[in-house]
């Protein structure tokens, strides 16, 4: 979430017509197929040969700006939709010897980035891929969307609390959004995956865990629990929050949590048939909040489009 930068068959039934005393038949028409959801494409941008892998200080990831959006989805009316659901990925926990404790979740973290010369902040979440090193947070935290370019210098830094935590911190490699959310800033396709590059040799699913990833699910869900550093006053974006309970249908695709997190906390999972505090199957991000009223987080719940992304990031 940032603050704007100067930035929804015809078929004859077979039988005899009487007409002038001559009988005809009625041929049935061959039944319609309804037409597929559109395919979402989607782009992605690699990290430069000469990626600023030191740039990012403790000072500058504590000083980061929030980034953040405001309510306004354009949602999907008259869009085909695929209602189709399936789980891209399961859960797996960290190798080795344990985790962070709760409530501080390893598989979570901030996201860092600049646009220009300013450094800013949202959050994503690790997710298990055959390459072990994946994370998916929101559209605009890769892009600023129709009119805006892609941001620089990613960095993902799992279970950060008042600075990188004995994890350390992750480089990119390459990023990949929706075209709708480049060029029209479609709500509805507000989602991004990050690759990320080795840390000591070792991929950030090995070490921190990697939750697992579910598609076409419903808006409404019980026992959900979402993660995110927010970072505007009263939050310092210096430590976790978490915000639980169950989500309910908001506008013609999103799903809503009331929950006060606010800048910072973009890009944050939404975590169902959770394991622990820890691991869970990721169904959507937070991709905005409501501007007045009780507080209160949006995100869309990832489509087949998502699922389809998720394949493409194959390294």
């Amino acid at each position: 979430m940032r603050n704007p930068m100067p930035r929804f068959a015809r078929l004859l039934v077979a039988g005899v017509l009487i007409s002038g005393g001559a009988a005809t038949t009625a041929v049935a028409a061959p039944p319609t197929t309804p037409a597929a959801a559109p395919q979402a494409t989607t782009t992605s941008i690699q990290a430069p040969a000469q990626s600023k892998t030191d740039y990012w200080t403790a000072e500058k990831m504590a000083n980061a700006i929030p980034y953040d959006l405001p309510s306004g989805a354009k949602g999907t009316q008259g869009k085909a939709v695929d209602n189709s659901s399936g789980v891209a990925s399961h859960p797996v926990a960290p190798k080795g010897n344990g985790t962070l404790a709760d409530p501080v979740p390893s598989t979570a973290g901030k996201l860092f980035f600049t646009i220009g010369s300013a450094n800013y902040v949202c959050s994503a979440s690790t997710i298990n891929n055959n390459y072990k090193n994946l994370i998916i947070t929101a559209g605009h935290c890769v892009h600023d969307g129709a009119g805006g370019g892609w941001h620089a210098n990613f960095r993902f830094a799992p279970a950060y609390y008042n600075g990188e935590s004995g994890y350390g911190s992750y480089n990119w490699s390459n990023a990949r959004t929706f075209n709708s959310w480049i060029n029209s800033s479609d709500f509805s396709h507000d989602q991004a995956f990050i690759t990320l590059q080795k840390r000591n040799n070792v991929n950030v699913v090995d070490a921190v865990g990697g939750n697992g990833l579910v598609w076409g699910n419903g808006r409404a869900q019980a026992n959900t629990r979402i993660w995110g550093w927010p970072a505007e006053p009263p939050y310092n974006g210096q430590v976790p929050y978490y915000c639980d309970g169950t989500t309910y249908a908001w506008g013609s695709t999103d799903a809503a949590l009331t929950c006060s997190m606010n800048g910072g906390a973009s890009g944050g999972p939404w975590m169902k048939d959770r394991i622990n505090a820890n691991l869970g199957y990721v169904f959507a991000e937070t991709s905005r909040r409501t501007t007045s009223g009780t507080p209160t987080l949006l995100a869309t719940p990832n489509s087949g489009d998502v699922k389809t992304m998720f394949d493409q990031m194959t390294t």
